[in-house]
């Protein structure tokens, strides 16, 4: 493998190790690095110096992983008593469940509990985000209980020892507050597509509708701008109504 036409970014190193040693270990990372920059075909010498490690130390990983695998990473001096899970702290781990459309925390014991309802997205992140801060859950349950990646689980715990809850876990994303693109033409054209493909049977989708208004008027329109606009002006609430309504219309004999 040649690594030479490949350019390392210094500021992308140092943010994607800051988020792996929220994980693993300063020392197993160190191991990882050795190996790899080993594997690459680097001297020995040379990446003692870059990964900041004793040569002989790194001589030694490179023997017990090829003997052993993957667990020679683990560090050895631990004993396995050492690494036994002590009864005291195993009983005072919180747990978190999803029963239904909430998300139980459980303290100590079944006594001690935080029922918060799945939907209220800030309230619970905010929560399960302090709890891995704290160390009282892992990065995997966390992410198992907010539905995201156990990096992003990371990612926002770390940016929350920094800044507010309402600048890192806040949705600022808003949606269409003013017309800007979308004129009295582009409404009357979306009204208009949305009426006859209703009626046709046609998709009356937010991507559907933006293509076909885009085309016709030789605009930039978003799919979420469309739908936002379908909300606004409620055409949603009468999108099953409207063809009934039309076909009645053609039964009645008297036009007025």
């Amino acid at each position: 493998m040649n690594c030479q036409g490949i350019v390392f970014s210094p500021s992308r190193s140092h943010k994607r190790l800051k988020k792996v040693l929220l994980i693993l270990p300063e020392l197993v990372v160190k191991k990882l690095l050795f190996f790899s920059l080993y594997l690459l075909g680097a001297k020995i010498s040379t990446i003692a110096s870059l990964v900041g490690m004793p040569e002989e130390s790194g001589k030694t990983i490179i023997k017990r992983i090829l003997k052993g695998g993957l667990p020679a990473l683990g560090d050895r001096r631990q004993t396995t008593k050492a690494q036994l899970p002590n009864p005291a702290i195993q009983s005072n781990k919180v747990s978190v469940t999803i029963e239904g459309d909430s998300c139980l925390i459980t303290f100590f014991d079944s006594k001690q509990q935080i029922m918060i309802p799945r939907k209220h997205k800030v309230h619970l992140r905010s929560v399960l985000l302090t709890l891995l801060q704290a160390g009282s859950i892992s990065g995997q349950t966390a992410s198992r209980a907010l539905g995201i990646t156990v990096a992003h689980c990371h990612n926002l715990s770390e940016k929350l020892l920094n800044d507010d809850v309402t600048e890192v876990l806040l949705d600022k994303r808003k949606g269409q507050e003013n017309d800007l693109l979308v004129d009295s033409q582009v409404k009357a054209e979306l009204v208009q597509q949305f009426a006859a493909r209703s009626i046709a049977g046609y998709s009356v989708s937010g991507k559907a509708l933006a293509k076909v208004v885009n085309d016709n008027l030789q605009t930039t329109i978003s799919d979420r701008a469309v739908r936002w606009h379908m909300k606004k002006l409620g055409l949603m609430e009468i999108k099953k109504s409207l063809p009934n309504l039309v076909k009645s219309l053609k039964k009645t004999s008297n036009h007025t």
